[in-house]
């Protein structure tokens, strides 16, 4: 028989060992490789987690329950016209605890306003304090417990420059301040009333 190629020959066994080397290498590095990717992938997924982590931590933390208070407050744009906050004490309640005064114009009257806000504050989960625990303001008033935070408001109508002029609106005082801060703010009414 007759071939027209060179004739066939068996591998040996030096190639065979060779070429069994080199799948093991590969086989060796396809596995290092896969590690690699799963251990990146697990780095990514950990960075993730970790951010938001940090991220929800560093929002419980840095927003003042006070402001977060007075912010949930959704009344209609014409009793919050314009806004003015005043802060005072440590958050944390190192020293003194917070206290924050917001103060809105409304274009309404002490009435209709009066009835916005109360409305507000009972729908943001507010309920009545104890009337010996309200330290008290001038006009329509109301003091209001929630968690750890207690809440005062009241509604004056607002001053005229000119008596002559045409005067309409009212003016939203809310007082929101940690329980543990109802003495100071008790003794800071006391010596305003005494004073004038």
């Amino acid at each position: 028989m007759a071939t027209d190629g060179p004739p066939h020959r068996a591998p040996s066994r030096a190639a065979n060992r060779t070429s069994s080397r080199v799948a093991s290498a590969l086989e060796d590095t396809g596995a290092r490789i896969e590690r690699l990717r799963m251990g990146v992938v697990a780095i990514a997924a950990s960075a993730v987690l970790l951010v938001a982590a940090v991220l929800f931590v560093g929002r419980a933390v840095t927003v003042d329950p006070t402001r977060r208070a007075v912010d949930e407050l959704a009344v209609p744009a014409w009793a919050a016209v314009s806004v003015a906050d005043e802060t005072y004490g440590s958050r944390w309640c190192v020293g003194e605890c917070r206290v924050r005064m917001r103060t809105w114009e409304s274009e309404g009257t002490v009435e209709d306003t009066s009835e916005v806000y109360w409305k507000a504050v009972l729908d943001a989960g507010w309920t009545p304090a104890d009337p010996a625990l309200c330290v008290g303001g001038v006009g329509e008033e109301g003091c209001y417990v929630r968690d750890e935070l207690y809440l005062e408001l009241w509604v004056v109508p607002v001053e005229c420059g000119d008596r002559y002029e045409l005067c309409v609106g009212a003016e939203v005082t809310a007082v929101v301040a940690a329980q543990a801060a109802l003495p100071r703010l008790a003794e800071d009414r006391a010596t305003l009333a005494e004073a004038g």
